[in-house]
């Protein structure tokens, strides 16, 4: 079962990583803040890769079986809000070089990882009551939730009047 889920996990995964990409390749230095919907502020790209980069060593922890502190607080975490301060986030172009950083160094976690950590009790408790198993909270981690925050980069991308990019 385990090299399964890893198959499943880790094409989802590789297709992400190469969707983010696209969607914010050519976005320029003032655009990664920017809010194209006046009195309405959306989950724009500094924040949303701020976030997604708050996750991806956690995988990498829980598959290595390593400890790691609760992302909760963490400044771009869950409960985390969008800011217009530039000083809050790292330049787009460091943003995303963190992004393939920490995206290719999970992934590696995932190929090098036992079988048998999928079926593990989730190391962090408040997520183990909906995600009971290591194998559960990735899925949810590297699929689900990088999926869900890679579309609201593809509506900011729609609302500010740029092209659509191929999943």
């Amino acid at each position: 079962m385990g090299a399964m889920l890893r198959q499943a996990i880790g094409v989802t995964w590789k297709r992400n990583r190469e969707y983010a990409l696209r969607l914010v390749r050519e976005l320029e230095p003032d655009q990664w803040l920017a809010q194209p919907v006046p009195g309405h502020t959306m989950n724009h790209p500094a924040w949303i890769l701020s976030h997604l980069n708050v996750y991806a060593p956690i995988v990498s922890a829980m598959l290595r079986r390593e400890g790691f502190e609760d992302p909760i607080e963490h400044r771009h975490g869950q409960k985390s809000k969008v800011s217009m301060d530039a000083g809050e986030y790292l330049t787009g172009e460091e943003l995303l070089a963190e992004y393939v950083r920490l995206h290719d160094e999970a992934l590696l976690s995932l190929e090098a990882a036992d079988d048998s950590v999928f079926g593990e009790p989730n190391p962090l408790e408040r997520w183990r009551v909906v995600h009971p198993t290591v194998g559960d909270m990735l899925v949810t981690l590297m699929v689900k939730h990088e999926s869900g925050h890679l579309g609201q980069l593809s509506a900011w991308r729609r609302a500010m009047g740029l092209a659509p990019v191929a999943m």
